[in-house]
């Protein structure tokens, strides 16, 4: 009895752990870690993937391949029949989609498989390409790591200087559900390089419609609240600045901590939107002369006076294009519930008549080492 319980307990025991009965060695599977979809001259889907080449006789690292097909289900067959081991999507980083493409309000449909299939990695960053998306797979440096790897560092390193978002799938998807907001992704374009241009921002439908530059894209992350350390910027030099011949005048400086703050009402037909900002401000850069000490209350206010100016330019281009990649929906929602129901189903057109307000407070807290 003894016996019989301990080998009773040794078969629980071993049933819990994890087996290896259905293990893929490394060298026989093929990880697609990034993949790409483009249109042809007849709008035919091209989807492109790239994997590394796990074998030592090999010259190139990475082996890429292209198909014309009419769904990705039919492409993730396709590209079995032709890759070396088992494929598997489970690694994926980053998802490129052409100009070309985003220009058609139905192409989002195409990419259910990603969202219903467990085996797709939901936390791969979407990006939009300006141009042939193929320019980019033929892309290979031979002075940066694997061109998978080097784009998800380019978009998260980009994100981190607050140059563009970062969208993963999981991110586009609710964006794409969500009624308060409109979806926005990176848009990169290969030039020598490969360039992060700033932000597409889509259509409630998914339809590109205008890129944000990189500026204009630092001032997005600033209104969308995100939780970031600081937010750059670059200014005109105030009138009373002394000027040369040859340097444009220039404050650069950072935003750090900022929250800005929404109020929504409705009023005459229309939401009222109120942004107050309160910034704490650390001076960068000058390129012209001036006692920052003496004139610091002039500088503080040209520079809520700049900021304020770029925010209401950046949303009445937003306005004007009909897309909401802030989120300012949401405060509607929120402050204005029974009028948002109203609207709810084309809020883009609501927001476009919306009458938005900006005001600005700024407090020099540093003005670097030299001052």
């Amino acid at each position: 009895m003894r016996r019989l319980r301990l080998a009773f307990l040794i078969l629980i025991v071993v049933s819990l752990l994890t087996g290896c009965w259905d293990r893929l060695d490394l060298e026989h599977s093929t990880l697609t870690l990034m993949m790409g979809f483009d249109l042809d001259d007849k709008d035919n889907l091209i989807v492109y993937a790239a994997s590394p080449v796990f074998s030592k006789t090999a010259k190139k690292k990475v082996e890429n391949f292209g198909v014309k097909v009419k769904s990705i289900r039919q492409a993730r067959t396709r590209l079995d029949s032709m890759v070396t081991g088992m494929a598997t999507a489970g690694k994926l980083q980053v998802v490129l989609l052409s100009k070309r493409l985003l220009q058609h309000e139905d192409w989002f449909p195409l990419f259910d498989i990603m969202f219903r299939d467990v085996h797709f990695n939901a936390t791969a960053r979407v990006v939009a390409v300006d141009g042939p998306v193929a320019e980019i797979f033929d892309f290979a440096p031979k002075d940066k790591p694997l061109l998978p790897y080097h784009m998800a560092e380019l978009i998260d390193t980009s994100n981190k200087r607050n140059i563009t978002v970062k969208r993963t799938l999981q991110d586009l998807h609710r964006q794409m559900d969500d009624k308060g907001v409109t979806a926005s992704i990176t848009e990169i374009k290969k030039v020598k390089e490969i360039e992060v241009k700033g932000t597409s921002a889509l259509t409630k439908k998914g339809k590109y419609k205008t890129l944000l530059r990189l500026q204009e894209s630092a001032l997005l992350l600033l209104l969308q609240r995100e939780e970031r350390k600081s937010v750059s910027l670059t200014i005109p030099a105030p009138k009373q600045a002394d000027t040369g011949d040859v340097i444009e005048p220039r404050l650069s400086f950072s935003m750090r901590h900022t929250a800005p703050k929404f109020k929504v009402s409705y009023q005459n037909g229309r939401f009222d939107i109120d942004i107050k900002l309160k910034l704490n401000v650390l001076i960068t850069e000058r390129t012209f002369l001036m006692d920052i000490q003496e004139n610091n209350k002039m500088l503080e206010e040209h520079i809520a006076n700049e900021v304020t100016k770029e925010i209401e330019k950046l949303v009445k281009r937003l306005q004007k294009n009909k897309v909401d990649p802030v989120g300012f929906g949401y405060y509607a929602r929120g402050y204005q519930y029974q009028e948002w129901k109203k609207v709810e189903q084309n809020w883009e057109e609501a927001f476009s008549k919306a009458n938005v307000r900006v005001s600005t407070k700024v407090t020099i807290k540093g003005k670097g080492t030299w001052g």
